[in-house]
């Protein structure tokens, strides 16, 4: 499912130089097409944000139903939080939990879940990144609707091995003017470069690094996809058994 290519070497220089790049072609073109229908046509989204500094997920088919009155409300809270420090919004399905649960029966979004898992592709993260240390990767589908955004925070949780991040992006023809580019920022709070998302393309970067992804303006009308997740180093967690 990843397409052939002979830049790694180009590509691992890159980033010991700057910690972060974006590569394109990653997957092959089919498959890169149907994982896009997917994530058009999928519905078991949730929308996920931080009220009262606590996670909080919600069905976003539901959310959608709400009256205006409550969708205020909510609002408001979500941006109360927003004020106070590091806020998202945006809707997500977790592939990571929902197929360790064994719960994943979506054909498609399987053989992405796969691919993640790969060794194809956790060696191809090996040698770009230049760690041979990274054992695992976990998953995710992300959706950027208008509204939503992922203020500015550096991914370090030092018990749960991050080396890097990727976003592997599955939306085409995105514009500047559609907000939600991932955007690197300086020691100084100063925007140092952005990538903005492209078809098919792999943003990669080492943590901690300072980032967030810009807000996606309300006159938008499409949204943002993306497989998202970290590539790890040390032993995974076991699944846990119910009982």
């Amino acid at each position: 499912m990843l397409a052939p290519r002979n830049d790694l070497e180009a590509l691992r220089e890159q980033f010991r130089a700057q910690g972060r790049l974006l590569i394109p072609n990653l997957l092959n073109a089919d498959f890169a097409d149907q994982l896009l229908t997917r994530a058009e046509h999928w519905s078991e989204w949730r929308l996920v944000t931080r009220i009262s500094g606590m996670h909080r997920e919600f069905d976003a088919l539901e959310m959608d139903k709400l009256p205006p009155e409550r969708i205020a409300l909510f609002q408001k809270l979500v941006n109360d939080e927003a004020r106070g420090g590091f806020q998202y919004l945006y809707e997500r399905y977790p592939l990571y939990e929902i197929a360790r649960a064994q719960q994943l029966n979506d054909q498609v979004l399987a053989q992405a879940y796969g691919l993640l898992r790969s060794e194809d592709f956790l060696d191809l993260l090996r040698a770009v990144t230049g760690n041979a240390l990274i054992s695992y990767t976990d998953g995710q589908l992300s959706r950027y609707r208008a509204g939503h955004f992922l203020t500015m925070h550096d991914d370090s949780a030092d018990t749960l091995g991050r080396a890097a991040a990727f976003v592997i992006n599955l939306t085409p023809n995105w514009s500047v003017d559609h907000g939600g580019l991932l955007q690197f920022v300086d020691q100084n709070g100063q925007v140092e470069q952005a990538f903005t998302p492209r078809f098919n393309a792999l943003s990669l970067f080492r943590v901690p690094a300072v980032h967030s992804v810009s807000m996606v303006p309300p006159y938008v009308d499409r949204c943002r996809y993306a497989l998202t997740g970290w590539a790890r180093v040390g032993e995974e967690a076991e699944v846990q058994q119910a009982g």
